[in-house]
């Protein structure tokens, strides 16, 4: 009885755009700091934890939109986390996986069809990657940080405090605090 009520709350929430709501999870491995406005579905799925703070803001309705434009935080493994600080605002279809950690600070804006991971998902070698686990090193982005439009972001980086990464960026290394970095892969191009 439980899961029918639970199921049915998480169907109205995701109805009910634009309007503020507690999370309310399907299962004990999400929690929030407080209220959540969406105006997209927002999926946090996996076997892991995600742990949202408060006044977070998913989806925007006059960015694009893939399908319904859902944002998927998914926590893969038992051990992984994922943490958004309070008041960052994620645009719509962007997808956030860990298999280890990823943390997002305090305010930060994520542009739509961005991509976070802290995993290749699977081992390079032509043998390996049917057999051996992939590396996986954890993701931070820190307070105040703009991730523009299609934007991705792999293993192993921290974005610090108050940078703007440029559309359609690839970051595959840290990037200092208080600059703007653009490119494939991202380079610091000036400071703000």
């Amino acid at each position: 009885m439980k899961n029918y009520f639970s199921s049915l709350l998480n169907h109205f929430l995701m109805r009910c755009r634009g309007a503020w709501f507690w999370l309310c999870s399907r299962n004990d491995r999400t929690c929030s700091g407080g209220l959540l406005r969406l105006h997209v579905p927002l999926r946090c799925d996996g076997a892991g934890q995600v742990c949202l703070g408060a006044n977070i803001c998913v989806g925007y309705g006059l960015a694009p939109k893939l399908g319904n434009g859902a944002v998927l935080l998914q926590a893969r493994s038992v051990g992984s986390i994922i943490k958004v600080g309070d008041g960052t605002t994620f645009s719509n279809n962007v997808q956030v996986i860990a298999e280890q950690s990823i943390t997002i600070g305090d305010r930060c804006l994520i542009g739509d069809a961005v991509l976070i991971l802290d995993s290749d998902f699977h081992d390079l070698s032509a043998i390996g990657r049917h057999s051996r686990p992939a590396e996986t090193k954890p993701v931070v982005l820190e307070d105040n940080v703009f991730i523009g439009s299609r934007v991705i972001v792999l293993k192993g980086v921290t974005i610090g405090r108050d940078s703007v990464i440029g559309a359609g960026s690839v970051v595959v290394r840290s990037i200092p605090s208080g600059v703007v970095a653009a490119g494939n892969p991202a380079k610091v191009i000036r400071l703000l």
